[in-house]
């Protein structure tokens, strides 16, 4: 896998095909229709309806709808990013012969003993950072594990190079182990930020990532959630596949 010991991370275009990418995104749309009906009735029929929605009438009215909830109802937003990959529909996104061929090859005669982490949904909106991840190393999240590959992809739309709110990667930022600052705010994800400078030590890269396509990335490599000046948000889902022995 001679890319990933250049760059720490490659891109896999048409990953995903495009029944695949559509059913994961309804079964999103379901889940939260189904987990609100206690909790918000409003929500609950607003997903419900926006199923019987045409293709692209339902990627937009999901963004709206993700967004209302996120506005109004911060850790009803916060319980939805993380409950959803509990239900099968959703947790089996990756269960198909590409990306268990992907991982064969990565992990080689580990692959079997790969522990995988549950699909967690990421979100990024405009003048919003309490959602962001900031500079991290994955690794530092599980040091428990020698060995770490990670899929990010995102749903409902395509994702621009810059300030589209993807992915920024520190080019060779997978090279060095930094020790870090922990951070924890309420209904956000735990942020490990590396105590250096990376904008400034690193040449960054931020990729365009269409619907479909996926990013590989290792466990060391240094990235972040990129500026989001767009006024539609980004949703995407990571999912993190780990192993005690090394390659």
């Amino acid at each position: 896998m001679k890319n990933f010991d250049i760059k720490g991370f490659i891109i896999k275009k048409k990953f995903f095909t495009e029944k695949e990418i559509s059913n994961f995104e309804k079964n999103i749309v379901f889940f939260i229709g189904e987990y609100c009906e206690k909790k918000s009735t409003t929500i609950s029929k607003k997903a419900k309806r926006i199923l019987n929605y045409s293709k692209n009438k339902f990627k937009v009215s999901a963004i709206k709808l993700l967004e209302e909830i996120e506005k109004k109802n911060k850790k009803l937003f916060y319980e939805i990013s993380t409950e959803c990959s509990k239900i099968y529909s959703i947790n089996n996104l990756d269960q198909n012969i590409k990306t268990k061929s992907f991982l064969k090859k990565f992990f080689g005669k580990n692959y079997l003993s790969i522990y995988r982490r549950n699909p967690i949904m990421l979100f990024n909106k405009k003048n919003l950072t309490r959602l962001k991840y900031s500079w991290h190393q994955e690794s530092k999240f599980y040091p428990q594990y020698n060995t770490g590959l990670h899929l990010w992809f995102p749903i409902f739309r395509n994702v621009n190079s810059h300030n589209d709110g993807g992915m920024v990667f520190a080019l060779n930022g997978y090279k060095k182990s930094y020790d870090f600052t922990e951070i924890k705010n309420k209904n956000s994800w735990r942020q490990k930020v590396p105590n250096v400078d990376v904008e400034k030590k690193f040449q960054l890269i931020s990729p365009k990532v269409n619907r479909r396509d996926v990013i590989f990335f290792i466990g060391p490599q240094l990235h972040k959630s990129d500026n989001q000046e767009n006024s539609i948000p980004r949703v995407s889902f990571v999912i993190r596949y780990l192993s005690n022995t090394k390659n």
